[in-house]
């Protein structure tokens, strides 16, 4: 409570210095009364050596700056063919009611090139998405892009799993590419791709009908940085973490271009150490033991990441381009842990002590052909995607346990080991032409295939009298295939100061799951239809004050994964279990918002879930000491949310961002019901201290979670980082401690039935980072285009 205090107080303090400022709203026009998107404002104070402030106009060419009029401050405004405007600002001008209008006029001899810096918002709002800009983002420093993911609003990252506003499910996609890939393989991914490579991260918790319906935990789309010069351009890298365990990355991007051709290659390596200590309490209604385990993690990371392609222009209006991505990571984990069975007489208790290794390895390929053509002035064009994914897991596994009496007598020892391999093939190929029609409405439609091929086995071998033996009564094979053929459309226009953005998507599925080794055979085939709308409308003259509206239908098919019916110990007295008879589970979203002066958003949303698919932790009906972790349709799901976004300017210098949602969740299914009411702040303060020095906190409370039948209490993080530029902006130092009073600690319950089980966990969060930039380039300055890819949406179900 005392930092949930702090936070508050934080809060208040950012509000009320807020209040002490003069503020002026504004707009850019050039001659002819036309709005001038994204034009630069620099705003300076005459009386001391304050900082300039620097910001950007919105995508209508308005703006909102608070200042001290004492100070004398002077308002800049430029864009590129246009003469600068000096503004001179008081305190009468703030009083105003009536928008600032300033008009740039054309510049009669442009300059061939000018460059202009300035810090984007961090937070950013668009009619279907939210964009989190953290490139420069001291709190990048030394992540991962999977722990960078829980700084958008709304985000929630626990051990591998990503959530959106309180709904699982999140599909992760980078540069407008689903990764096909899920549960281990896709935290490795995330883990191989650095932070310091990302220029921002969208958060679409409402996907479009262009993207599959696939998903009702919304989308993330991480956009990675592009190098802009001709020649040779790039930058290099390194970092090094510092917790419990070190931890090192570096990297090196290239580009190079040449007349009409642009070719690419980016390479990143890893190396982290890390730790996991936990404990669970089992209690039971109806046993005559309790149960008591202490485990404690140590996990080795190493991973290699590299990007690299060629794109073509055909013409002036069109181009072709060609890439790879291969992602191989390397993981080995050793659990020590101590479990007790505790009886009334303590003559029945036994312990075990076990040690249970576990080395993965995982190969990721994925090449991409990527077709573009622009047919008019308008924009109108077509684009093919086509895409070929691989992904080879090969996990091994062990146990060694030892089993004593209340007087440490050896009873037994046990050990035995298993080989996990898994292989999934996917093709993927999508087309879609735009129509434009004038400067407001356009038409998308298109068609996409996906072919995917999963193969499962398993082997088992115990340990008798010194030798290793096979055991082919555990042994299986599993072949999962799957299809999709869909088609889609999607308008977009603007009617009676009406924004409206209209889809739809059929998608004809058909599956089939093979237990080769049972002769088990699961089939299905369906169509369906998802259905999705937002409208935005304008309550003012400028559109900065709007209404919106969305809903959307979405499903959730079960992850490649889940549906592998293998059983993998995880120690003595837990077992992952998979479960080929899941269901999908179909969504419908409800939102209503209202956005005040283009920033301050409010909204209120409802989710209706049926046969939600979620984890479940139950315990073996033979066995009761025995805890099965698997996936299973749970029943229906409603989640009830409101949610305020606060961005405000404090001084020149001080930005922050305050995310609050308030949120009930309620459970029904036939063996569970769980009602609960949650509340999650995060606030994010950006300083900038000079030029070329800048301040960063981010803090994260969250007051419950519900995952499955489990309920995890309170969670606080606190995160602080600096930067510092150098020769001439070419090199940039960063530097960040993360969790410095280590607050950021699981605890929670598990109920099920007459069993429950409490955990509390604690994982290497509090670590100091320090990371390195050089940024180099030779040559004209160029554009580089983004290869976006047609496996958008498998990525989050290997």
């Amino acid at each position: 409570m005392k930092t949930l205090n702090l936070l508050l107080i934080i809060l208040l303090l950012s509000l009320s210095y807020a209040k002490a400022q003069d503020t002026i709203t504004g707009k850019v026009l050039d001659e002819a009364g036309i709005a001038i998107p994204f034009a630069t404002l620099k705003l300076s104070s005459a009386n001391d050596n304050t900082p300039a402030l620097v910001k950007l106009t919105d995508q209508n060419g308005v703006f909102k700056l608070q200042y001290n009029a004492h100070q004398n401050p002077s308002l800049t405004v430029s864009y590129l063919g246009y003469i600068s405007l000096v503004k001179m600002l008081s305190t009468a001008q703030s009083k105003l009611s009536d928008t600032l209008r300033l008009t740039l006029k054309s510049q009669e001899n442009n300059l061939a090139e000018v460059s202009i810096t300035a810090r984007k918002a961090l937070i950013t709002q668009k009619i279907d998405r939210l964009v989190l800009n953290i490139s420069n983002n001291s709190l990048s420093t030394g992540k991962s892009s999977l722990e960078i993911l829980s700084l958008a609003p709304g985000v929630f990252v626990n051990n591998g799993a990503i959530s959106i506003n309180g709904n699982g499910g999140t599909r992760v996609m980078v540069n407008g590419k689903i990764l096909a890939l899920n549960g281990d393989d896709l935290t490795n991914y995330l883990n191989n791709l650095r932070a310091d490579d990302i220029e921002s991260i969208e958060v679409i918790a409402h996907p479009p009908a262009e993207y599959e319906a696939q998903g009702t935990g919304g989308m993330l789309n991480i956009i990675l940085k592009k190098q802009n010069a001709a020649g040779i351009n790039g930058s290099i890298n390194a970092g090094y973490t510092q917790g419990r365990y070190a931890g090192t990355n570096e990297g090196i991007r290239l580009n190079f271009k040449e007349d009409k051709t642009v070719f690419f290659i980016n390479y990143t390596f890893n190396k982290l150490k890390s730790y996991e200590d936990s404990e669970i309490n089992r209690q039971y209604v109806n046993q005559p033991y309790q149960f008591a385990e202490t485990a404690n993690y140590i996990n080795n990371n190493t991973g290699h990441r590299i990007n690299t392609g060629l794109i073509y222009d055909l013409s002036k209006t069109q181009f072709i381009g060609l890439d790879y991505v291969g992602s191989f990571n390397k993981k080995t984990a050793t659990s020590q842990s101590v479990a007790t069975v505790a009886y009334p007489n303590n003559e029945q208790d036994i312990r075990n002590i076990g040690t249970f290794p576990v080395d993965m390895k995982t190969n990721y390929h994925n090449i991409g052909l990527n077709y573009n053509i622009t047919i008019d002035k308008s924009g109108s064009g077509f684009q093919l995607l086509a895409d070929y994914t691989s992904n080879e897991l090969r996990k091994n596994s062990a146990a060694y346990s030892t089993f004593y009496n209340d007087n440490d007598l050896l009873l037994s020892d046990t050990a035995f080991r298993n080989t996990t391999p898994s292989n999934a093939t996917i093709y993927t190929a999508d087309a879609r032409y735009l129509k434009v029609f004038g400067k407001n409405s356009s038409l998308t439609f298109g068609a996409k295939g996906v072919s995917s091929v999963i193969k499962n086995s398993a082997t088992f071998e115990g340990l008798e009298d010194g030798e290793w033996e096979n055991n082919p009564e555990q042994a299986y094979r599993y072949d999962y295939k799957e299809k999709i053929l869909a088609g889609y459309f999607n308008y977009t226009g603007k009617i009676l100061n009406t924004d409206v953005k209209l889809g739809m998507r059929g998608e004809y599925t058909t599956t089939s799951g093979n237990l080769v080794t049972s002769n088990m055979l699961t089939e299905s085939t369906n169509f369906n239809l998802f259905p999705s709308f937002f409208l935005k409308h304008g309550l003012n003259k400028d559109g900065d004050n709007y209404l919106s509206l969305y809903y959307g239908r979405r499903i959730s098919r079960p992850s490649y994964n889940n549906l592998n019916p293998y059983e993998s110990y995880l120690n003595n007295y837990a077992v992952s279990r998979g479960n080929p008879y899941l269901k999908p589970s179909f969504s419908n979203v409800y939102e209503i918002g209202f956005t005040l002066q283009g920033k301050y958003s409010f909204k209120a949303g409802y989710q209706n879930d049926k046969d939600l698919v979620s984890q479940l932790i139950k315990i073996d009906e033979q066995n009761p000491l025995l805890a099965i972790y698997t996936h299973e349709n749970f029943g229906n799901n409603k989640n009830l949310s409101l949610s305020v976004n606060v961005p405000v300017s404090i001084t020149e210098w001080w930005e922050s961002n305050t995310n609050v949602e308030i949120r009930h969740q309620k459970i029904n299914a036939p063996d569970l019901s769980i009602s609960k009411g949650m509340v999650t702040l995060q606030m994010n303060h950006d300083f900038k201290l000079s030029p070329k020095t800048s301040l960063n906190l981010n803090a994260f409370y969250l007051s419950s979670l519900i995952g499955g039948n489990f309920l995890a209490k309170n969670l606080v993080s606190l995160n602080i980082g600096a930067q510092y530029r150098l020769l001439n902006n070419k090199l940039l130092l960063k530097t960040t401690i993360s969790d410095p009073f280590y607050t950021y600690k699981i605890k929670g319950t598990t109920v099920y039935k007459d069993y429950s089980s409490n955990l509390s966990q604690s994982r290497q969060t509090r670590t100091f980072n320090v990371s390195m930039t050089y940024n180099f380039d030779l040559g004209k300055a160029f554009k580089s285009k983004i290869l976006q890819k047609s496996s958008e949406e498998e990525g989050k179900r290997l």
